[in-house]
């Protein structure tokens, strides 16, 4: 059988725990694909992988990549589509390659928190079963810094 492994690395500094702690029901229940909840101390979201963005959502705030047979999702903060992409700075384009540790969204904080957003940002691979994902940190991680393994079996 092929198997394969690949580490994907923390897409934005935070204290990263089971996507259960998700305080919203469509990413806990696991309804958009398994995973994590970050919730960042920092405001720039890195690329976890090498991969081509598949898609980003008009108001900025979840981009969609896919790289080495992943897909993936990175959804930051909740409730953050009613800003409209305010206070969002998208770095990257549709279609583009990133390298893992490539700056692709930037953010501000304290608008967030103006509109009542929760900055909670759900991190869910999208093509994933839940034995697919090791998560090897859970608590404190840094950006860029190793946090998942996957195996694909």
């Amino acid at each position: 059988m092929f198997n394969k492994k690949i580490t994907v690395y923390c897409p934005i500094e935070g204290k990263v725990s089971p996507l259960e702690y998700c305080p919203d029901d469509v990413f806990s229940k696991g309804m958009t694909g398994e995973g994590v909840v970050i919730f960042p101390t920092s405001n720039v979201v890195y690329a976890p992988i090498d991969a081509k963005v598949e898609f980003i959502f008009d108001s900025k705030h979840a981009i969609a990549l896919k790289g080495n047979g992943v897909e993936c999702m990175i959804h930051v903060g909740l409730d953050t589509n009613v800003l409209k992409g305010l206070g969002f700075e998208v770095l990257v384009e549709p279609g583009q390659k990133v390298k893992q540790g490539d700056i692709m969204i930037k953010f501000d904080p304290n608008i967030l928190r103006q509109n009542h957003c929760i900055d909670a940002t759900p991190f869910v691979f999208t093509n994933l079963n839940r034995r697919d994902i090791t998560v090897d940190k859970y608590g404190m991680v840094n950006a860029n810094e190793p946090f998942i393994s996957i195996e694909r079996r």
